[in-house]
């Protein structure tokens, strides 16, 4: 009854999340009394007795203090009188309470052992006095208490609760306090947490220094100093702590007594050892543990109960720390404060495996298993929770972009160390997670780096597929799918060049290997199938997480791939806020000049990714303790001043901090102390310990005192970087480098003092730092031993036919070393590519310098070279380039050989041929040009083609088409391809192609397919692809040499009987020249369908994609409705990307876009998807984006807006202006004609006639204007429509030749394509008709245009036919009032186009009254986006 009363429902000491002091109680009365709960009870126990101090019951007193509401109150749960108690009377019955003995009857202890630790308490003299009512209500509780039955009505035996510990501490001790006072008031006191925890039932009247306990109004006195004794008890902090140490120890031992001896001085307890032993009848209450009858065998109450085995140690230590103390105390660590004994039991309750511990009782005097820093986590609880908000704002769905996390700091700051704690967290909450690392010096493995991390995934979706749990297995099968609907088959094979284990993951994908002439496509194409694989596994709706440590060591290209084009594409995609990328960087080693500093300043600013950024600086004293408290299973307050003392010394650097640490368990300053059962240390040899200035040398110097063996080992592990695989350290066992002792042996004693980690097969190195100190400790010339020795005996371990020593036999070899993905050598599970590949790397770490025989130098470039291939064709051409550039180092840089070996010139050219390649593939043109060049010397033009390729891919992306043409008109003439020099006229352009139709007569459509081969003589194929170069810088220039170019490779290929991709492209270039120069449509069909039946047979690839949009862009336009073609030109532009070729993507996709302008989709659509089109072209095709933005800037008019679409170009070009003075400056014809054809066309729709036929001469001029293309087809249209307005205004003869001119151009293509020319022609006739005039016929061939525009659905010409046919009528007498319906239907035309710019122009030329368009537009705008 008491417990339920509402008195307890108003005492505040919900203290944070443990009991109130009700649950306490409870606790302490029943069986749920674990070890667990009495700690949870005595925290709320400190809790009190700590806030009772506070308030100053030791020297202060309050005067105006009024109880009656109080103890009426819980008189009335007691139904105790206390209305005519005598203070006189109550203060002799307190008094005769205190002098009370110990009853002797056992009966009567046991039903009043309830009260009685609160009566000896009283006893003690701590609590000084009560008036009449406390005294009374005293009694009358513990009476009531007694009484108390269980629910079956028997009497509840409350022998050893401790029900009036809690009492006395939690009411007693209060009004106590309250009557004691007797100073004024003054500051209030410091609020601690149980304060602010208990703020809801403390009331504080802003007026006053008041405040509300229990009902009570108390003037707030200052905290008591604990320095200061209580001159009426004379009682110091040292008895305080002993008196509460005793209320524990009865919390923890159900109600006894500690052994008298232990008393503190002034506790006059008669107690004698009878009533001890009765007394200390310890609890078996705690799980596991017999209690002892012995006797303790020394004099201190830790041994004494550490021998009872009642007990855990750390709770032994903490009650002799709180009572075993004083002057005579034996404790060990006295407590100093509240604080601390509340931080202890905190410890133990949070973390019992750790502050609850108890180290085994091992026989013969032998410490616990090795003691080890640094393997857990700890501390930096602010950047923790900072990083965890991101993932819990991600499960939120609180965040709709993907998420970056950036963490930095010096080396050793603990980076690694709370990122992988993040992951390894989520991913027991169903994320995946993946990390990898970069390595210093390595850089051109960054790539590499980054395939790996994408691959790890793999090889987790096949365990997924293969495990037994159910959700696993519908997700690995649901990502499977998913990139299967996304990827096709040759795409998921392409995929698997860099992710191999997706062979294991998706039945029948096989790797297909890249060749040097698609190098240019390789970093877009990894971009376009990681964006794809990694959006597939974000459409299973599992998040995930990528790490990536040491961004400071990966090379530009690979920042530039993860963090500026893979994270920019997710950031776009629509399910990409389940992403979280996390990157790791060196502070202090990322400044102004390193790429990833550009590369942070541009991710901040993007609009698509979340970003966020933790510094991390030194570790604070505090983590720092919490992490040696942890490690030792100690109290904080018993390591504070250890772990103060490796702060200073290390300056809070963590990683040196843990090393100073493991150094002192090594040496033993830091020791297992048996007697005491805890770690302990020598604090005079510690104060001793010289720790350098860094940790860099720090380490060097503890570890020089390891056994020479494995100090060697170490050095062995150091050469390799930062980690090596546990194979092929077994392969190196029987060769000179290894110990008589072997590695394994080492490498355990390496584990034990955490100097390295081994884990699934890999030995990695705990920290890089490590790894660097061993490594730059060893004397030069033993390093280059090292690495010499190690890579000659793994580089002839990987086959015997590279111990050969001349290249041929290497050459003629090479099959048996590159047998197969999955070849092993016969001694390990090491692939022989990979065992190549170390073995390299060791030769190349010793280098040329250290090698002086040629013979051998050239064995080497010759490893360098097969590596260097092997990883070429795997479109790994960063990395390829330095082993190819590590091979001509061998060689001697700038030597060609001729005279040393019999394949030396076949070395160097395929050592030189590949760094062009791998260069143009990376960007580096420079590079590409330096190393075709010397090519070009040494050998014949014959033999060089593949660096032709490669210097042209190269000057191609730098813009040089002039170039291209020149070099390689002066090229192909070696191969009997005889192309005059000089600029063709008419005449020879017409003769060339007489003859190549002459040619491909003698052929038929199914004879020319057949020619077609995927495979072929490789220098044919050469041969096509310098000519796929060339043609597309004469495209760009509109050169003559272009038709020329096409139809004597039209001949070379039907005389050869030689068909390619390459090919492909040069027929649909003669179909497009049949249209244009003898308006031969059906020839250029012919050719068209050719085309499109050998492509069927093709692997798609950069040829594959240039010959598809020249047939759907420029050929089929004339036979097929725009809307199809359209279509095909998306998909084309589709297909590109899935391939990787990403810079011919974006030619079907210019055309696509402007193809839909003037189909008339709706321009606020079309505004939205040029937005982003723009975006890619910035990316992937500047050229195509110069194009893209004239069509911008004409959509952002005809809407009647201006959203600045050359802001794009970032200042480079602000109007189309410049772009004119750029293409002026280039010789770019075919752009300076897109600018004025489109200036036109906005002329014609503006209705500004004059400024259009001033544009139309303009463009004209240039000599592609005479190509065929769907401007031209439109160029004609509005030009014969605006001449037979001009006509009708000033009677032209000129003009109206104009206009039927163009009639007879429609007239030709109606035939071809209904769909496409109907509308136009009609509407041209109605001009032509109403510019005779013949009105009747004119009106019905406006009407007839007006239905086949809306039949064909191109709103935006029935708009134009309804202008055409409102503006004649208004010169028709007696028509005004359907002329003006007719200009009321346009505009109405033009608001459902989007074209509202348009709309307006119309209504100030005829005076339309406004009407609510924009709002109309508006809604259609949002409508169709959602």
């Amino acid at each position: 009854e008491i417990l339920q009363s509402k008195w307890f429902d108003n005492v505040p000491l919900l203290i944070e999340d443990e009991l109130p002091l009700k649950s306490a109680i409870s606790f302490a009365n029943s069986e749920a009394l674990t070890l667990q709960n009495a700690i949870r009870v005595a925290i709320v126990l400190v809790k009190a007795f700590a806030e009772c101090c506070e308030y100053g019951s030791f020297s202060r007193r309050v005067d105006s203090v009024s109880l009656d509401d109080v103890f009426v109150n819980l008189s009335d749960c007691c139904e105790v009188d206390v209305s005519d108690k005598e203070p006189n009377d109550v203060t002799k019955s307190l008094t005769d309470l205190k002098n009370k003995p110990n009853p002797d009857d056992t009966t009567t202890k046991n039903t009043t052992s309830l009260k009685a630790p609160v009566e000896d308490i009283l006893r003690t003299g701590f609590f000084s006095s009560f008036d009449d009512k406390a005294a009374d209500v005293y009694e009358a509780f513990f009476a009531k208490c007694a009484n108390v039955k269980s629910n079956d009505g028997t009497q509840v035996d409350h022998s050893g609760d401790t029900v009036g510990i809690e009492l006395g501490l939690g009411y007693f001790t209060r009004l106590n306090h309250a009557s004691e006072n007797q100073e004024g008031p003054s500051e209030i006191p410091h609020e601690d947490s149980t304060a602010r925890e208990s703020s809801r039932n403390i009331e504080t009247n802003p007026a006053t220094t008041h405040k509300t306990l229990l009902g009570v109004d108390i003037i707030s006195p200052t905290p008591v100093n604990q320095g200061n004794l209580n001159q009426k008890n004379g009682f110091d902090d040292t008895q305080k702590f002993q008196v509460l140490g005793w209320l524990l120890y009865s919390v923890f031992s159900k109600g006894s007594y500690p052994p008298s001896q232990y008393y503190p001085s002034n506790l006059n307890l008669q107690l004698t050892d009878d009533d001890i032993d009765t007394k200390i009848g310890l609890s078996d209450r705690f799980a596991g543990r017999k209690s002892k009858s012995s006797r303790p065998a020394e004099k201190t109450i830790f041994y004494y109960l550490l021998n009872s085995n009642s007990y855990p140690v750390s709770i032994c230590r903490f009650l002799s720390d709180m009572i075993d103390i004083g002057p005579k105390g034996k404790a060990s660590d006295p407590f100093k404060s509240f604080d601390e004994i509340t931080d202890d039991l905190k410890h133990m309750k949070d973390q019992p495996h750790l502050f609850l511990y108890d180290f085994p009782r091992i026989s013969g005097g032998s410490v616990p298993s090795s003691l080890l820093f640094g393997r857990q986590y700890h501390g930096r609880t602010k950047e923790l929770t900072q990083f965890l908000d991101i993932p819990t704002r991600l499960e939120r769905q609180h965040s709709v972009r993907a998420e970056a996390v950036f963490v930095s700091g010096r080396a050793g700051s603990g980076k690694s160390h709370l990122v992988n704690t993040c992951g390894d967290f989520l991913s027991t909450q169903g994320w995946i997670v993946v990390s990898e690392k970069f390595e210093r010096d390595v850089e051109h493995k960054s790539q590499s780096v980054v395939c790996s991390l994408f691959n790890k995934i793999v090889a987790m979706l096949i365990r997924m597929k293969l495990g037994r749990n159910q959700q696993d297995i519908e997700y690995s099968d649901g990502v499977v799918r998913a990139l299967e609907s996304s990827l096709d088959h040759n795409s998921l094979c392409s995929l698997a060049e860099y992710l191999p284990d997706i062979q294991d993951l998706i039945e029948g994908v096989i790797i297909k290997r890249s060749s040097f002439v698609e190098a240019n496509l390789s970093h877009w194409k990894l971009v376009f199938l990681l964006t794809e694989f990694t959006t597939a596994l974000l459409r299973s709706n599992r998040p995930i997480m990528l790490i990536m440590d040491d961004l400071q060591w990966a090379d530009s290209l690979t920042l530039n791939l993860v963090l500026r084009d893979l994270l920019g594409a997710l950031g776009e995609r629509i399910n990409s806020h389940n992403f979280l990328l996390a990157g790791l960087y060196r502070d202090d080693w990322v400044l102004s000049e390193h790429p990833l500093y550009s590369q942070l300043e541009r991710i901040r600013e993007s609009r698509n990714v979340n970003v966020t950024e933790i510094l991390l600086s030194t570790f604070s004293k505090t983590d720092l303790s919490e992490m040696v408290a942890a490690e030792l299973r100690l109290p904080t307050r018993v390591v504070s001043d250890l772990s103060d003392f490796v702060h200073k010394k290390t300056s809070g650097n963590i990683l040196f901090a843990v090393e100073l640490l493991n150094s002192m368990v090594r040496d033993s300053i830091i020791y297992f102390n048996l007697k005491s059962r805890r770690y302990d240390w020598h604090w005079d040899i510690a104060l001793s310990v010289k720790t350098g200035e860094n940790v860099a040398g720090f380490i060097v110097t503890t570890l020089s005192s390891l056994p020479q063996e494995t100090l060697q080992v170490l050095r062995i592990l150091s050469c390799f970087g930062f980690h090596v695989e546990l194979s092929v350290l077994d392969l190196l066992e029987s060769s000179s480098v290894a110990s008589n002792c072997g590695f394994r042996a080492p490498l355990l004693h390496l584990v034990d003092i955490g100097v390295i980690e081994m884990a699934g097969g890999l030995i990695t190195f705990s920290h890089d730092l490590i790894q660097k100190c061993i490594y730059d400790g060893i004397e030069l010339a033993a390093r280059h031993n090292l690495h010499y020795d190690i890579g000659t005996f793994l580089g002839f371990k990987a086959s015997p036919a590279l111990a050969a020593p001349h290249v041929e036999a290497v050459q003629i070899d090479m099959s048996q070393v590159y047998i197969s993905d999955s070849k092993q050598s016969a001694e390990s599970n090491v692939s022989t590519k990979s065992l190549l590949s170390i073995a390299v790397d060791h030769i190349n770490h010793a280098g040329p310098e250290f090698i002086t025989q040629q013979q051998q130098r050239v064995t080497f470039a010759a490893w360098n070279f097969l590596v260097g291939k092997e990883l070429s064709s795997r479109s790994r051409f960063g990395c390829a380039l330095h082993y190819y550039e590590e091979g001509i180092r061998f060689l001697g840089i700038g030597k060609w050989i001729n005279d040393i070996i019999t394949d030396g010139r076949q070395l160097c050219l395929g050592l030189y041929e590949g760094a062009a390649a791998a260069c143009c593939a990376i960007g580096k043109d420079a590079m590409t040009a330096y190393y075709a060049n010397f090519i070009f010397q040494n050998v014949s033009p014959e033999n060089s083609l593949p660096a032709w390729i490669s210097l042209f891919s190269s000057l191609e992306s730098s813009g040089k088409h002039m170039e291209i043409v020149e070099k390689g008109i002066k090229l192909i003439c070696h191969f009997n391809i005889n192309i005059s020099r000089d600029p063709p006229n008419p005449a020879a352009i017409m003769e060339s192609m007489a003859a190549a139709v002459a040619s491909a007569s003698h052929f038929k459509i199914d004879q020319i397919v057949e020619m077609y081969q995927n495979r072929s003589e490789r220098k044919m194929q050469n041969i096509f692809k310098i000519y796929n170069a060339i043609s597309v810088a004469a495209y760009s220039l509109s050169s003559p040499y272009l038709p020329l170019l096409t139809f004597d490779f039209v001949r070379y290929s039907l005389k050869n009987k030689f068909c390619t991709t390459e090919t492909a492209v040069a027929f649909a270039s003669f179909g497009l020249f049949n249209i244009y120069l003898i308006q031969d449509y059906a020839a250029g069909k012919y050719w068209a369908n050719i085309v499109l039946d050998m492509l069927k047979k093709a692997r798609a690839r950069s040829a594959y994609v240039r010959a598809k949009w020249i047939v759907h862009g420029h050929i089929m336009i004339w036979f097929i409705p725009l809307k199809t073609t359209v279509k095909n030109l998306f998909r084309t532009y589709q297909l590109g990307m899935k391939i990787g070729d990403f810079n011919n993507s974006m030619y079907p996709l210019v055309l696509s876009s402007s193809y839909a302008l003037f189909e008339g989709e709706n321009l606020a659509l079309l505004s939205q998807s040029f937005n982003g089109n723009l975006k890619m072209m910035m990316k992937y095709n500047i050229a195509c984006a110069k194009f893209a933005v004239i069509d911008k800037d004409m959509i952002d008019t005809l809407r009647g807006e201006d959203t600045n679409p050359f802001s794009i170009f970032e200042g480079l070009y602000a109007n189309d202006e410049d772009l004119i003075n750029h293409a002026q400056e280039e010789n770019n014809m075919n752009l300076l004609e897109y600018i004025y054809l489109r200036r036109f066309i906005l002329s014609f729709w503006k209705g500004d006639y004059e400024n259009a036929e001033t544009c139309a001469k303009v463009a004209l001029s240039f000599p592609s204007a005479k190509w065929p293309k769907l401007l031209s087809m439109y160029f004609s249209f509005f030009r014969g429509l605006i001449a037979f307005q001009r006509y009708r205004e000033t009677q032209s003869e000129e003009q109206l030749r104009n206009g039927i001119e163009s009639i007879c151009k429609f007239e030709v293509w109606v035939n071809l394509s209904p769909a496409n020319f109907e509308n136009k022609l009609t509407l041209l006739n109605a001009e032509q008709q109403a510019s005779l005039p013949n009105i009747k016929q004119a009106k019905v061939l406006y009407k007839a245009s007006i239905e086949s525009a809306r039949d064909n659905g191109r709103v935006h010409e029935q708009g134009l036919a309804y202008e055409m046919m409102g503006k004649f009528l208004l010169s028709v007498s007696n028509e005004s009032t359907q002329a003006m319906e007719c200009l009321e239907k346009a505009r109405t035309c033009y608001n459902q186009w989007g074209a509202l710019g348009k709309a307006e122009i119309l209504c100030r030329q005829y005076g339309l009254a406004a009407d609510d368009s924009k709002l109309r537009d508006d809604s259609l705008k949002r409508d169709r986006s959602s």
